[in-house]
């Protein structure tokens, strides 16, 4: 068997991959409908130390224009919601199933920096730029690129080949089917498919790298919101990969459905509202 069967079969059976964590599950099965619901989130954040560090961080990088730091559950449950405190949580719970150390820690940091930079701006924009409240923009853009957590998961040297690739010039896509013929975002739908994660996220994950202006599909866009907010990580020094990497942007695209600032400017906008250094000490 070649490594590129290998890796095809461990992926598609979804052997060694994690199960959601008892906490993961219960966070995504919370609802705003029941009262007891509020209380039960607070519990499932404050029982788990490490994660409550980082949810506390994220919250006050997205809502630094409170003026002052949000330190407890309680008060960012009170300030930001429960949908975003929930879907916030949610994020960071399934990033930590993921968690390296060693040999692979330097790059698990950088791509979970990556990611939390991309639902960051996500959300920021569709708030703040777009005006318009969108529960999942944060989570959607926090897990589009699970595919790549998975798979530096179950093989390591095949994600620092395709890194290598990248870093030749070559695209992540080009770079993933000469590594191991397969793209990350379609290990990533898998993924979201085998968890039950809700609709919308599996469908940003399947199409983040496309046109969204080609495609005939609900959820477009929150996938052009995604493919924008990636493109703009890059560009804010947040890429996946050491070095520059820059991925393709369908900008007329992504101008046909958002009515939006010229790229720079909106890139000089986001810089001058979000506290990115933040994300560095995460």
């Amino acid at each position: 068997m070649t490594q590129t069967e290998k890796i095809r079969i461990e992926i598609q059976t979804l052997k060694k991959l994690p199960t959601l964590s008892h906490s993961a599950l219960k966070i995504l099965n919370l609802t705003e409908d029941d009262s007891t619901h509020l209380d039960e989130l607070v519990k499932i954040i404050e029982n788990d130390p490490p994660i409550l560090a980082k949810i506390l961080r994220v919250v006050n990088i997205i809502y630094l224009g409170y003026g002052y730091k949000i330190t407890t559950v309680k008060d960012a449950l009170f300030k930001i919601g429960f949908n975003t405190l929930r879907n916030i949580a949610f994020g960071i719970s399934i990033f930590s199933l993921f968690k390296s150390f060693g040999q692979k820690e330097g790059t698990y940091k950088k791509l979970f920096k990556h990611s939390i930079a991309t639902g960051v701006i996500s959300k920021f924009i569709s708030e703040n730029v777009l005006d318009y409240q969108d529960d999942t923009a944060f989570t959607c853009g926090m897990l589009y690129d699970i595919g790549l957590f998975a798979l530096h998961y179950l093989n390591y040297k095949a994600y620092v080949k395709i890194e290598n690739l990248v870093l030749q010039g070559k695209t992540i896509s080009e770079a993933e089917n000469e590594v191991i013929d397969l793209d990350h975002s379609i290990i990533g739908k898998w993924l979201s498919e085998w968890w039950g994660l809700p609709e919308e996220i599996g469908e940003v994950i399947l199409y983040h790298h496309e046109n969204p202006a080609t495609l005939d599909n609900k959820y477009r866009k929150s996938i052009a919101l995604i493919h924008l907010s990636n493109f703009l990580a890059e560009r804010l020094g947040f890429g996946v990969f050491d070095g520059f990497q820059e991925s393709m942007f369908y900008e007329y695209g992504i101008y046909s459905i958002f009515t939006l600032p010229e790229i720079n400017e909106l890139i000089n906008y986001i810089k001058s509202n979000l506290p990115f250094e933040e994300i560095n000490i995460i």
